[in-house]
């Protein structure tokens, strides 16, 4: 009798387990990116929107928060956080416990900011002779601005736009959408500089005890694409700051 207690217990629990296992419970999601991506006091992010519209449809939900570059990858490698949000391809190869959902959430054009008119910005080389801020979480920048005049490297991106307004640098480098919403922010006269010193997607990443969920958020992804509710998303909130 005792035995067959037993096993009717051990069923029950693994069809729970089993039942766990395909419904995604709420997931915990990382990012470095600010407004207007991510959500603000007022207006709704981009991210956040499209973050719970995709869980939604693989029957999950999910909660976004900020975290330093670096820190949100390192935390999700641990299994601190379940994900980090909109990162460059090749995280993978440094933190091996991440897994990359190949279907990119959306571009990002990396461009230079003037306040002066007689700058011009076309490529990483032309930044040689002026002083240069960017925040200093942001790699890309790490990785390509060499050999100018100074660098100065901000806590946060808001802190740019008063370097520049005073004179105190000469260029700042921004992504397109965050210098065109900071712009509309602080009705301060930037100028933007084309073309863009680099376009880069962003992606997904799990931590790798999450692997089954890949491919289905990849699929989501690609739905809403297709459906046009990727296309609302954006609109709602991108649209208004991509530049004249």
């Amino acid at each position: 009798m005792r035995s067959t207690r037993a096993a009717a217990l051990a069923v029950v629990l693994l069809s729970t387990c089993a039942f766990c296992l395909a419904q995604p419970a709420k997931l915990f999601l990382s990012t470095s990116s600010s407004p207007p991506l991510t959500s603000s006091d007022t207006k709704k992010g981009f991210l956040n929107e499209l973050m719970q519209e995709a869980f939604r449809r693989i029957g999950g939900t999910v909660e976004i928060h900020n975290a330093p570059t670096e820190r949100s990858l390192i935390n999700v490698d641990a299994g601190l956080d379940d994900g980090a949000l909109f990162h460059a391809a090749g995280a993978e190869s440094e933190y091996p416990n991440l897994i990359r959902v190949p279907e990119k959430i959306l571009d990002t054009d990396f461009v230079a900011f003037v306040k002066r008119l007689d700058i011009r910005i076309r490529n990483w080389n032309d930044l040689k002779p002026y002083s240069v801020a960017y925040p200093g979480n942001w790699k890309v920048y790490e990785h390509h601005v060499r050999d100018v005049a100074e660098i100065t490297k901000t806590p946060t991106p808001n802190e740019l736009i008063p370097l520049l307004e005073r004179g105190r640098v000469d260029v700042i480098l921004l992504s397109r959408r965050l210098g065109w919403y900071l712009k509309y922010q602080t009705q301060f006269g930037l100028t933007v500089q084309e073309p863009p010193l680099v376009s880069q997607p962003g992606y997904l990443y799990f931590n790798r005890k999450h692997a089954a969920l890949v491919p289905k958020l990849a699929q989501a992804l690609r739905d809403m694409k297709a459906d046009g509710s990727y296309r609302r998303i954006y609109d709602a909130t991108l649209k208004p700051f991509e530049g004249p």
